[in-house]
């Protein structure tokens, strides 16, 4: 519980509510931009623990890849809230 931070949490509440759009409303474009806007705040953020061979808890870091996959996350529920907007317009 101590490595959920504020973003962790607003990313599994934005995870939530893109899988509730989904199952519920079966609006797969927003639930689309939820899901890639909470998991790329999971990937980015979350941090892990692990004892090293002194015994002591430690946090390891996050790797580059996790961070620029939730970058890429984010920016593309960005682009997909502007096609949205986009198609609403249009209709």
């Amino acid at each position: 519980m101590k490595n959920l931070n504020l973003p962790v949490i607003i990313g599994i509440l934005f995870s939530t509510i893109g899988l509730v759009s989904l199952l519920l409303m079966k609006q797969a474009l927003t639930a689309a931009i939820w899901l890639s806007f909470g998991n790329g705040l999971l990937l980015s953020s979350l941090q892990f623990s692990r004892q090293n061979e002194h015994g002591e808890i430690v946090k390891q870091p996050i790797p580059r890849i996790r961070v620029y996959t939730g970058i890429f996350l984010i920016v593309l529920a960005v682009l997909l809230l502007l096609l949205q907007v986009f198609q609403d317009f249009q209709q």
